[in-house]
């Protein structure tokens, strides 16, 4: 089993708890997010748990996906795979922020493939860090709301 895999296990198994009421949705406007992530499983994982806490989920296999996206619809956040085919993560973050500047505090980057040196760039570029996976749910939720999604 790949580092991709185990997100999925980590949920599916139960070691992820969802009786802290974190994954309660909220009253009020749902926020959009947008999730980029090559990986179809992770993507899918992510879509289910973010849709059934109340976001308004969608999905990019790559950068290019992304910034279509972007030029159509309005996000109030994202959910960042930081390795993926053909262009960084973090070079997909600044040519996003060219479109959406609102974004700039509204971006959680994930990785399961970074090396520390990419992790590094991430925090010295953005001043936050990377989920690595696999990860509790519970974290990106957390990190999600101190970004005021």
């Amino acid at each position: 089993m790949g580092p991709r895999a185990k997100l999925n296990d980590l949920h599916l198994s139960g070691r992820v708890g969802h009786n802290d009421g974190i994954l309660e949705p909220e009253e009020g406007k749902p926020c959009r997010l947008l999730v980029v992530d090559d990986d179809p499983g992770v993507q899918g994982l992510l879509e289910e748990v973010l849709s059934g806490a109340g976001y308004l989920v969608e999905t990019a296999f790559n950068a290019d996906e992304a910034m279509e996206l972007l030029s159509k619809e309005s996000y109030d956040g994202l959910v960042l795979d930081l390795v993926l085919p053909e262009e960084d993560g973090l070079i997909l973050y600044d040519r996003l922020l060219q479109v959406s500047p609102h974004l700039q505090d509204r971006v959680v980057f994930i990785s399961g493939e970074a090396r520390e040196h990419q992790l590094r760039r991430v925090s010295r570029r953005t001043g936050v860090q990377v989920l690595k996976k696999p990860f509790n749910i519970l974290d990106l939720m957390q990190v999600l709301r101190e970004r005021g999604l």
